[in-house]
């Protein structure tokens, strides 16, 4: 997996208790730091927004303003029209953000006062709150936020959108939406998930020439994965044979859902697996094989030399949940708490799950959405969201097993920490991705990839083959099966 800091997320508490010996590792001072934030804030307003000119500053009384005085400091004297506020209480001010704020006053600099007339600037820059959100927001900083969330100039924050919790990416009370996030020495794991996600935009780093010294200090909570950082699948031998790269069942398809089970089955042949079976409900057969000869169409008769036949199974697209399904269900779990085979879980296969709820093993991955979630642990879909760190490592301490937590920012469990995988667009939040998945995940384990790299890795290539679908043709209007002329390029580059 990566290395860079840039592909690590680390907890606001991390970053407050380790920064401060990391900054003296390399001998600079706190203020240095804050100065260093500063300027990498006005450099990124420099290059995401060059047209503004006027620019609101609100500060906070934290270190987050600080770093805001600092930008400030830096636009007013290249030039730009300055409107700074302070929203916080000066007396809290601590020594680096005092200083920060004299060396703005000295440098010919006012601090105004709220209200302002927003239509008078270009950019507004957040340095309200960053990581000092803990609960619901205190005034004036709730009544300004719900200002800036109805006017329509971008926003640049510092550090986290103010409101944001940092650490699950959910809103405190009410949060800004920011256009663009710089984040400083740590990315912090609110903002790369869910909620976190859409609410910090365009998101940034600067480790601030610390980041050997930190890195060295904090273990991270999170590991980021960029589908370009994984290496290549290994190259085929020669006197290779279909035989070779795995045998996979994959079940469901129940009356009125074909199409679920035919997309699993198409992603995992383009995704390299061998030999791919498909049982489908009896009335369905002919639906699921039209077109697609290279799917091998199972009878239910035979379920159990089919199971054996197999090197994996994948349980649940279109599986629905009536008697066809539970029979299938029951019978496929049965055998692999026997053949322990590699088994995947996905849309109803967990809905029967959630009914009655047992434990699994580590060579099972389940897949589920925000709403799937919540039935498995028996809460709601809103509470998923609120937490989805959280709610990955219940899912993964209650049923034993690996875990896709799909979403935006999709998360999967790992031995210390998870994996967030940074690729994926809002064009993919349409009817059959989840079954892709489903598909690509099972062809890797089938192929003889362990469960656990093969959730990651299927995860981050379906998400990467989204993002090349998107680049071609553009996010609205996306269909599944417009995935899988992706997967099979990117399962060769």
């Amino acid at each position: 997996m990566p290395a860079s800091l840039a592909y690590k997320a680390f907890t606001a508490e991390q970053v407050r208790q380790h920064e401060v010996t990391a900054a003296k590792h390399v001998g600079i001072s706190m203020y240095e730091l804050m100065e260093r934030a500063g300027a990498a804030a006005f450099i990124t307003l420099q290059s995401e927004f060059p047209q503004a000119r006027r620019i609101l500053v609100l500060n906070g009384h934290g270190n987050n303003g600080g770093d805001g005085f600092v930008l400030a400091r830096m636009a007013k004297k290249a030039g730009l029209k300055v409107c700074l506020v302070s929203l916080g209480d000066q007396s809290k001010f601590s020594p680096d953000t005092l200083q920060a704020c004299n060396n703005w006053q000295q440098a010919g600099g006012e601090i105004s006062s709220w209200p302002q007339p927003l239509e008078d600037f270009d950019l507004i820059v957040d340095a309200m709150l960053g990581t000092g959100t803990k609960g619901q927001l205190r005034e004036p900083y709730a009544s300004v936020i719900k200002v800036l969330k109805n006017t329509d100039i971008p926003v640049l924050s510092l550090d986290v959108p103010s409101g944001l919790l940092a650490d699950s990416g959910a809103e405190a009370d009410i949060a800004l939406s920011a256009t663009h996030t710089l984040t400083f020495v740590g990315i912090k794991p609110g903002l790369v998930t869910g909620q976190g996600k859409q609410f910090s935009g365009k998101l940034s780093f600067a480790d601030l020439g610390i980041a050997e010294s930190f890195g060295a200090l904090a273990t991270p909570s999170a590991q980021i994965v960029d589908f370009t950082q994984l290496p290549p699948l290994p190259a085929r031998p020669l006197n290779s044979h279909k035989g070779a790269f795995g045998r996979l069942l994959c079940l469901g398809g129940n009356l009125g859902m074909p199409g679920a089970i035919r997309l699993t089955g198409e992603a995992a042949l383009r995704t390299g697996a061998g030999l791919v079976n498909v049982l489908c409900h009896p009335d369905n057969q002919m639906l699921v094989g039209l077109g697609r000869p290279e799917l091998m169409l199972a009878q239910q008769n035979q379920l159990i030399a089919l199971l054996d036949w197999a090197s994996c199974l994948v349980l649940g697209p279109g599986l629905g949940q009536d008697d066809w399904a539970q029979q299938l269900f029951d019978a496929v779990l049965t055998y692999q708490q026997t053949s322990h085979k590699p088994l995947l879980l996905d849309a109803d296969a967990l809905n029967l799950l959630a009914k009655a709820p047992r434990k699994l093993s580590c060579n099972v991955v389940i897949t589920p959405h925000p709403g799937e979630a919540g039935r498995l642990l028996a809460i709601t879909t809103q509470q998923v969201q609120a937490d989805r760190y959280a709610v990955l490592q219940q899912l993964q301490q209650q049923y034993q097993c690996h875990v896709v937590l799909k979403g935006a920012g999709s998360l999967v469990s790992g031995q210390d920490h998870c994996y967030v995988i940074s690729n994926g667009n809002p064009g993919m939040a349409i009817p059959g991705m989840g079954d892709l998945l489903s598909g690509v995940i099972g062809a890797l384990m089938a192929q003889g990839m362990d469960s656990a790299a093969a959730a990651v890795y299927g995860a981050s290539l379906h998400a990467a083959a989204g993002d090349l679908a998107a680049q071609q043709h553009g996010e609205r209007g996306m269909i599944a099966s417009d995935l899988l002329p992706f997967i099979r390029k990117l399962v060769n580059r």
